[in-house]
């Protein structure tokens, strides 16, 4: 058990030390021997270079103790559930299982999501997979009702073809980002994912699972809706938000596409009923950067954000174009009372409120990752915006007067840079004739935020961000200048291994900004189950164990055929601590038993350790 100032390290590297040595002095490691050798359900991001996403999940399980829940590409694509166990604690609680076989996950799952989908009151998990490149399925993951339990195997799946007998295309299970919520209001929380044939489908569950459940097209189904074709709109399908645009206090489902900003509503009338725009009439979508060089869609998903707190949300977009000097500018729609949701399109409801090098402070900027909290408690939310080294966070405020759409109107605050010492995946070291120039190359970038959340309740708004370009090692790569040539030649390529690899941190609301929250960060490597001493033993062992928290465990012993053949301690809770224990070999009968291999097993919640003894007599 380690005092993390980040949470969700890389989970297989149990040192929070920066490297601090000159780069000259540091010594070369060979990356291949860290590449990945076979399924540790207990070691997340083995190998990978980040988490994608990060999602704030409330308590899924009704124990009073809140989570998040972040993705893993590694052993075929996972996540991860951590539980806030104690104050200032944050627990690995259940992971979904290794795919084998599946080592490469195609990048997947880039987003993570909870809901109700059959609306058993039962949460659950949902994330989708790919293999390889290919699209596979969704998953679902309800809980169990034992603490933390997920289960190991999913409740419900949907393939991404699940719909192609009703002219539906295959949904897409590489995308960025997908919405679960109520959309409707029928407290079952419906689906909208990317499709590849562009449409927006709303999809619901019918029935329960465990046991008789399908899947239902609540919208979109083309039959019913002819215009949710694939001549609707232009570009791919990209996000679906709900958002109250109008202020009635009801959800309008706003719909991004890549391709010029493009945009357009669907209206919920109730259950299990959608409103979809008629194309006949004017301003039912709009492409708001037509005419702009390159694609334009926001990369990580827009958010809904009431920036001047007047009941109606607008939505805030980081503008991905490629080849455009307004790459990763700031964008925001906005709508008023009047507007209905599906033909207010247009383009005075669009403003761009500044660009990365201006929100920054710093040149060659980019932003990724974008959330919303109302982080200095004045009642107007900000608009979080996610970056690299020295300025991780930028926090974009409405001044109070002006046009929402108006940069002016706004104020623009780094609210934390970064953790320093910097983190780079790459240092170019430049030896001119013995003067020394250093150019550090690729920072760990915001690619999610989650919602913002209150883990220890003493009214500081935090939120996780994941990480993305986060190396299990540093390269280092000399460079000489030859006089003769007039040129750097390289003359050395090393690696380090990263001993600060982030994949999300929880960062906590200031006064002056936003810090790294302090959290001791439990993992099953911190549940220690030492080798029985002495060993082999006759007639009696000790077993020794200690906890990093307070728990409830069992240890069991069990023969080499997997029988049991006593429990020492039956499912109760102990504290903080290292214990000893005796197993006199004998079993749960008092009997005697045989010389020979026995196991001893130490469950803690989803995982487990075990040992072997021998037994001679």
């Amino acid at each position: 058990m380690k005092k993390w100032h980040l949470l969700l390290a890389l989970l297989f590297v149990w040192s929070t030390q920066m490297f601090s040595q000159p780069l000259d002095l540091k010594a070369s490691f060979n990356l291949a021997t860290m590449n990945y050798t076979g399924p540790d359900s207990t070691k997340p991001y083995l190998n990978d270079k980040g988490a994608r996403s990060v999602w704030y999940a409330g308590d899924l399980d009704g124990d009073g103790k809140k989570e998040v829940v972040a993705t893993d590409y590694t052993q075929g694509g996972r996540v991860h559930l951590f539980e806030f166990s104690f104050t200032g604690t944050l627990e690995l609680v259940w992971s979904s299982p290794t795919r084998p076989g599946f080592y490469n996950s195609g990048s997947t799952p880039r987003w993570v999501r909870t809901g109700d989908m059959d609306g058993d009151g039962m949460k659950e998990i949902i994330f989708p997979l790919s293999n390889g490149t290919a699209d596979f399925q969704i998953q679902i993951w309800e809980y169990t009702g034992t603490n933390n339990d997920f289960g190991t195997e999913p409740a419900f799946t949907l393939a991404n073809d699940y719909f192609v007998a009703q002219t539906v295309g295959k949904f897409r299970t590489n995308r960025e980002v997908a919405s679960v919520y109520d959309f409707d209001g029928d407290g079952s929380t419906e689906l909208i994912m990317s499709n590849r044939d562009h449409s927006v489908y709303i999809l619901g569950v019918f029935g329960t699972f465990p046991g008789f459940a399908s899947w239902t097209l609540e919208g979109g189904d083309p039959a019913v809706v002819p215009i949710n074709s694939k001549t609707f709109v232009a570009g791919s399908h990209w996000h679906s938000v709900p958002a109250d645009i109008n202020g009635d206090g009801k959800k309008e489902i706003i719909n991004h596409h890549w391709m010029s900003w493009g945009t357009w509503g669907i209206l919920a009338r109730g259950a299990d009923s959608y409103s979809y725009p008629d194309t006949s009439i004017d301003n039912f979508y709009y492409q708001y950067t037509l005419g702009t060089p390159g694609d334009a869609v926001a990369y990580m998903g827009v958010q809904p954000v009431d920036v001047d707190g007047d009941g109606n949300d607008e939505i805030a977009g980081i503008l991905y174009i490629g080849a455009s000097p307004d790459d990763y500018a700031l964008t925001l729609l906005n709508w008023n009372t009047t507007d209905t949701g599906l033909y207010v399109f247009y383009s005075t409801k669009f403003g761009m409120l500044g660009h990365a090098n201006t929100l920054s402070g710093l040149p060659a900027s980019s932003f990724w990752g974008i959330g919303a909290a109302d982080l200095n408690g004045n009642g107007k939310t900000e608009i979080l915006l996610g970056g690299g080294n020295g300025f991780n966070v930028v926090a974009v405020e409405y001044k109070g007067t002006g046009s929402v759409l108006d940069s002016n109107s706004y104020t623009h605050t780094v609210v934390y840079e970064g953790k320093k010492p910097y983190d780079w995946g790459f240092y170019n070291i430049y030896d001119s004739l013995g003067v020394i120039d250093t150019v550090e190359v690729e920072s760990p970038f915001i690619s999610k935020m989650s919602a913002p959340f209150d883990s220890d309740n003493d009214g500081a708004l935090e939120f996780a961000a994941s990480y993305q370009s986060v190396y299990d090692s540093v390269t280092i790569k000399n460079y000489s200048y030859i006089a003769d040539s007039s040129k750097f030649v390289l003359t050395a390529t090393t690696k380090q291994k990263n001993m600060n690899q982030l994949t999300v941190r929880v960062l906590e609301a200031t006064l002056t900004g936003l810090k790294e929250k302090q959290i001791t960060f439990v993992t099953p490597d911190d549940y220690k189950l030492e080798q029985n001493y002495p060993n082999p033993f006759n007639p009696s062992t000790s077993i020794r164990f200690s906890l990093p928290l307070e728990k409830q465990i069992s240890i069991t012993i069990y023969d080499v055929l997997g029988n049991k053949v006593k429990t020492l301690i039956d499912n109760e809770v102990r504290a903080k601590g290292s214990y000893e224990l005796t197993w006199d070999g004998t079993s749960s009968s008092g009997a005697k038993v045989a010389s020979g291999t026995y196991v001893a097993e130490m469950k803690f919640g989803n995982f487990a350790k075990s040992v072997k003894m021998s037994l001679l007599k």
